[in-house]
């Protein structure tokens, strides 16, 4: 018997050394990297970026451009007996032209906004920031989703090689039973219920690969590795069971990254009621010049010059709103607590079904050793009174199986337990 076992487990060793082994970690990391949304990463630093400049730049100076062409009805000109009189002492002055053109150039710089352009570049930030962690959040749930269809292949990975022992067993005991009928010490119906078995256990076997190789794929799509049938999960470290406060999680950096927006928007509407102070320099060169004497006299009719100056430009309709736009500031930074107590008590809530599931499974395991060796003793003893022509290949088969359902108990009971830490890991981010 413990050569048969030894065998087993070279042949075994020898097929896990040729196939491909992956990790959870590896699984996780690749669907990180493989994910579309990945992409979106560098988008949202890069729009960020284009935000903030575009903000910062209404403190750059703003140049604007402009020509008219005009007729005027009423132009300013001398009465007939101050003309005259002009007239006798030489000096010819008519009306001024009609026509009016002229082209000016206008420079605007901003000198003190009430704080407007400081809140917009803040609100820009901010949301960069909640796009970024909404990135981050989504990227996490990732996580839990590998989880769920790793530790789905682990348990058909392992549950196929609880059927592979039960299959050999039936296969060693109808060796046994073949020996026994060439000696007349066995019957046919005997080795036709053998038989009937393996081939139950292998349709079941068959069940199972089926089943894993449809998860294989599924987490081969999801992660981008190339996995195949014969890929081997490891089995995962259940390292320790996290004992830390839930506040690691990237939603709840997330509600503080939308906070940091609302505290944006509220200087934002803050800093849309206070006038704005700026400096003004603007030239001109048209005909006629504002020197109208000079057109008047018809000796210069385009003339240069220029004004300069401070401007004071206070919009006063953000007050109608300001009240409202603040009320409702304050509504959505209420529902972000709301959200955010709700959230922590689901995960409080969660973390404790998770603790406790776990010392379940670890005070059941605690039985499943000692349950399987005495299966295994009792099958063995049947097998020996089978041999001896004592007992029935009936309850041969009924320890056989019994012996499995209690390796595939410790099995899946394994398989469950580790899967609960990963999912108290995943719940409180340690």
């Amino acid at each position: 018997m413990k050569r048969i076992a030894c065998i087993l487990l070279l042949l075994t060793g020898t097929v896990l050394c040729r196939a491909q082994t992956v990790t959870l970690e590896a699984c996780q990391l690749a669907a990180r990297e493989h994910y579309p949304v990945v992409a979106q990463q560098g988008l949202i630093d890069k729009l960020e970026e284009f935000n903030i400049s575009n903000a910062r730049r209404n403190w750059l100076p703003k140049i604007s451009l402009s020509a008219m062409a005009a007729y005027l009805s009423e132009v300013p000109e001398f009465p007939a007996t101050l003309s005259d009189l002009f007239g006798q002492l030489g000096i010819d002055f008519g009306a001024m032209p009609h026509s009016l053109y002229g082209a000016a150039v206008q420079v605007q710089q901003p000198v003190w906004d009430g704080g407007l352009i400081k809140a917009q570049t803040d609100a820009a930030k901010a949301e960069g920031e909640v796009a970024r962690r909404s990135w981050e959040t989504e990227m996490y749930a990732l996580g839990e989703r590998v989880n769920q269809l790793y530790f789905g292949s682990l348990l058909l990975q392992e549950n196929i090689a609880t059927a592979d022992l039960m299959i050999a067993d039936l296969r060693r005991n109808r060796k046994m039973l073949e020996s026994m009928a060439a000696f007349g010490t066995a019957e046919k119906n005997d080795l036709d219920m053998l038989q009937v078995e393996i081939l139950g256990a292998e349709q079941q076997r068959a069940q199972l690969e089926s089943t894993r190789t449809a998860y294989i794929a599924m987490l081969s799509l999801m992660t981008g590795l190339d996995l195949t049938a014969e890929t081997v999960l490891e089995k995962p470290s259940p390292a320790g069971i996290p004992s830390g406060a839930e506040n690691g999680r990237p939603e709840l950096a997330l509600l503080d990254a939308q906070s940091g927006l609302l505290d944006a928007q509220r200087k934002a509407v803050r800093a849309s009621v206070m006038p704005q102070i700026g400096a003004f320099v603007l030239g001109a060169y048209s005909s006629p010049s504002p020197n109208i004497f000079n057109s008047m006299t018809g000796s210069r009719k385009w003339s240069p010059y220029f004004f300069a100056g401070i401007s004071l430009k206070w919009n006063i309709d953000g007050f109608y709103t300001k009240k409202n736009r603040m009320a409702q500031i304050e509504l959505n930074r209420r529902k972000l607590e709301s959200q955010r107590e709700t959230f922590l008590y689901n995960i409080r809530l969660q973390s404790t079904q998770e603790r406790a599931a776990i010392r379940q499974m670890e005070e059941v395991m605690r039985y499943d050793d000692e349950i399987i060796e005495l299966r295994s003793t009792i099958r063995r003893r049947t097998e020996a009174q089978v041999t001896n022509g004592e007992g029935s290949v009936n309850d041969l088969l009924r320890d056989i199986n019994a012996e499995d359902r209690a390796r595939q108990n410790r099995t899946a009971h394994e398989v469950e337990w580790l899967k609960n830490i990963y999912d108290l890991k995943y719940t409180v981010n340690q």
